[in-house]
């Protein structure tokens, strides 16, 4: 194994997979639940991409993706499928009506029922009343054919041979007349059936709504699905945010043997003699695999993920002239709910413009309304969104940041806020928390180039099979993501992930994921409104309630708590699985910079460090349960062989010496004896001189590759075991002299421990040399 970027990475996994947008993690998630070993790398904190959340100040904010489909149980069903499939509930919430738009001053409900929708269209289009009931007909006819009786679990363009041959002898004529609509405008169908210009221009704006297309543009074929599946199959979301969503699948990854390296942005996909083989992060560490997935934007994969001499010229330049989603702008809100008004709904749009896209297409999820987990009594949490055609300042660039971009942005934020407060007088007033995001901070944090959330546009001309398939034309790299044939939006990520995920395991000759009946649904309907169970104060923790203090963790950018603790933990990535009960990988997390895990919240004086830094001090007057929470998460870490790191691959020629067996001197060896070293503890005591409540780690941290000799002395050291060994590291200074004596010439490394730190500081000292041992190391072997 290796000790990377502080932490501990297999030498070579069967996949790695780039980006842990849902489509990265249904492929990885996937990959790993046949057993392949598989590493997800992401730039961000936590998985999920557009699907994520974050917290501030108690209140949770959907970061992108606020109302999902594919949970129910008919219609198109991706997420139901994938959860199926890794055997891992989830919980959601139904919205009915699905939405509320206000288009040209009239309020339209999406009903459920298609027919009382078409009601409410009725008195808006007294001329239409037959044509679009024919037209909902017809599209009815196309999505049973579409969806229904073949379930789309995978791409079209990712059939195998059985399933295309399937599909084609269960409707062959209809199957040639989807073929044709694959090149036929929306409005064509549109025209064929209405024939008025008020109701085109409705239909052209349920268009840009749902795929970022006119009708001019998307193709007809996609037309069944949009305009219908949202009846159909529902709208959902996630009980407690968007972000519990990837938290699970990322539970069932893990669960499964897949790792997760966060913090870690990918540079470069290696590629030699036309296939890929690995990636080169940014900070110049290569990680390698046989096989990669790429979850990744068309122009971030063009040119920068894979450099421009692997591309024909031909290829870079098509790449370079795809049409782009338009750009979006952003607002997080906390607001009094007597702001909005009695009926307001969890999906509001407003549409001022009939005739064009433009920032008025204002669209808000106020999914506090049927989770009234997300904000505190009295007031809702809301995301606005609205596409924003002016041209904004690339992440990093000199104007990022400066007087103009700022008052740039707070004018679009109040342009915004101007149209919701002529739909709904009073709303500003009821602001209590206001965030800002710009098509800048969504290519930040996202990578969606130039805040287009939509990759490329699924227009015609460049829709569905002329978009990136999940097989390259690189040998063994594969992609996913919305540049994809599935295209924009949640679902479709999701079947593009499946796509990839089986074409890595048809290239491994092993069985590929495909409709199926499941003996058990895994996803829950939760009723609405829903709350989660409040937890009283100082109640006692145990593995029924601790996700609910968890969940108090605000997951910051910045956490003050990592800070402050002496060993580095990760805290928040910690509580962020306990929040979803992801308790294994959890305690893999703890023991990845703390092998003594039993020594969190006992000998360590929380109260002194990480607690006190608790940002949630600020505005609860108290912190977060840390030291409770790692007590409990120990537990599981401690539980066998399921919360610890275990060593993988061939052992390597190194011999080093620990010159004494405290906590400092452990921690270096075990970590070295994990990344495959032979390690000789040397101590005077007999057994390692810990703290009692080490004790119960012990046997997890002494792996087989330590030989622990006790009865040692620091002045008697047996030079003749020391001259052979390549480095040292020395746990107490009193063994230092005697170690310079004993080691052989030449040997590479003498590193020591400072004097007098305290018990999780010794810890994250022993961490730190055995990283810098074998990055040494490492180094004089090249």
């Amino acid at each position: 194994m290796r000790l990377l970027r502080d932490t501990v990475l297999r030498e070579a996994y069967d996949v790695i997979v780039v980006g842990a947008g849902l489509g990265g993690m249904a492929a990885a998630s996937l990959l790993a639940h046949r057993g392949l070993s598989v590493l997800l790398i992401e730039q961000q904190a936590k998985p999920g991409g557009s699907c994520t959340s974050f917290r501030r100040k108690g209140v949770t904010y959907d970061v992108g993706t606020a109302m999902l489909y594919g949970f129910g149980e008919s219609g198109f069903r991706p997420f139901r499928f994938l959860l199926n499939e890794l055997e891992e509930e989830v919980e959601v919430l139904q919205h009915s009506p699905l939405m509320r738009m206000t288009f040209g001053g009239r309020p339209i409900i999406f009903c459920a029922d298609v027919e009382r929708y078409l009601q409410e269209l009725d008195p808006l289009f007294p001329e239409e009343h037959d044509g679009l009931r024919a037209l909902y007909r017809d599209l009815y006819s196309l999505y049973e054919h579409i969806v229904i009786k073949n379930e789309v679990v995978v791409p079209p363009s990712e059939l195998s041979h059985r399933q295309g041959l399937r599909q084609l002898m269960s409707g062959p004529l209809k199957v040639l007349r989807m073929q044709r609509l694959l090149n036929t405008p929306t409005r064509v169908l549109l025209d064929r059936y209405l024939h008025t210009g008020e109701a085109i221009e409705y239909f052209d704006k349920l268009c840009s709504a749902y795929c970022y297309c006119t009708a001019d543009e998307m193709p007809a074929v996609l037309a069944a699905t949009l305009f219908l599946d949202n009846h159909i199959g529902g709208a959902y979301y996630p009980a407690g945010g968007a972000q519990m969503l990837p938290n699970r699948i990322e539970r069932a990854f893990e669960r499964d043997g897949g790792q997760v390296l966060y913090h870690a942005l990918v540079d470069e996909i290696l590629i030699r003699e036309g296939a890929a083989y690995g990636v080169r992060l940014t900070d110049g560490a290569e990680i390698y695999a046989p096989r990669v997935v790429a979850n990744a934007t068309v122009w971030n994969l063009y040119g920068k993920l894979v450099r421009p001499e692997h591309i024909a010229p031909e290829r870079l330049a098509w790449a370079a002239g795809l049409e782009p989603t338009f750009p979006s702008m952003t607002l997080y809100l906390q607001v009094d709910r007597a702001a909005l008004p009695p009926d307001a709904r969890p999906w509001e749009v407003f549409i001022e413009n009939r005739s064009e896209i433009d920032s008025t297409d204002l669209t808000l999820y106020i999914n506090s309304l049927v989770d009234e987990t997300l904000a505190p009594p009295g007031s809702v949490s809301i995301m606005a969104i609205s596409p924003n055609l002016e041209p904004w300042p690339a992440p990093g660039s000199p104007e990022d940041g400066g007087e103009a971009y700022l008052a740039h942005k707070q004018a679009a934020a109040e342009a915004m806020l101007a149209q919701i407060e002529r739909h709904w007088p009073g709303f500003s007033a009821g602001i209590r928390e206001r965030l800002v995001g710009t098509p800048t901070t969504i290519e930040r944090y996202l990578l969606k180039n130039g805040g287009a959330v939509g990759g490329p546009k699924n227009a015609i001309g460049q829709e569905m099979l002329k978009r990136l398939h999940a097989r390259s034309e690189w040998k063994n790299l594969y992609l996913c993501g919305d540049s994809t044939v599935m295209a924009t939006g949640a679902p479709a990520t999701v079947i593009s992930g499946v796509g990839a995920a089986n074409m890595v395991l048809r290239d491994l000759r092993m069985p590929e994921y495909e409709p199926r009946e499941h003996p058990r649904q895994y996803v829950r309907i939760l009723e609405a409104p829903y709350r989660r169970p409040a937890l009283a104060p100082g109640e006692l923790l145990d593995e029924g309630n601790a996700w609910l203090a968890a969940a108090q963790c605000q997951g910051c950018e910045r956490p003050d708590c990592v800070a402050a603790c002496p060993a580095g933990i990760d805290i928040p990535a910690i509580l962020r699985r306990m929040e979803a009960g992801n308790w294994t990988g959890a305690a893999r997390e703890l023991h990845r910079r703390m092998p003594f895990a039993n020594l969190c919240g006992t000998v360590c004086p929380a109260a002194e460090r990480c607690e006190a830094a608790c940002y949630r001090r600020s505005y609860a007057g108290e912190p977060v349960r840390i030291a409770d929470l790692l007590r409990l998460a120990r537990r599981e870490a401690s539980a066998g062989e399921r919360g610890w790191i275990a060593p993988q691959g061939a052992p390597r020629p190194w011999r080093i010496a620990v010159l004494g067996g405290d906590l400092a001197g452990l921690s270096c060896a075990h970590y070295l004896a994990l990344a495959g070293a032979h390690v000789l503890l040397l101590e005077e005591a007999h057994e390692p001189p810990v703290p009692a409540e080490a004790v119960a780690d012990l046997p997890g941290v002494l792996l087989p590759g330590i030989h622990h000799q006790g009865g040692c002395t620091a002045g008697a050291l047996p030079d003749t075991v020391l001259g052979s060994c390549d480095a040292a590291y020395v746990a107490a200074l009193p063994w230092r002299k005697g170690a310079e004596l004993a080691l052989r010439p030449g040997a590479h490394v003498l590193e020591e421990a400072e004097p007098g730190l305290e018990a999780a500081a010794a810890v994250g000292a022993g961490r730190r040399a055995a990283h810098a041992i074998y990055a040494r190391l490492c180094t004089a072997l090249c």
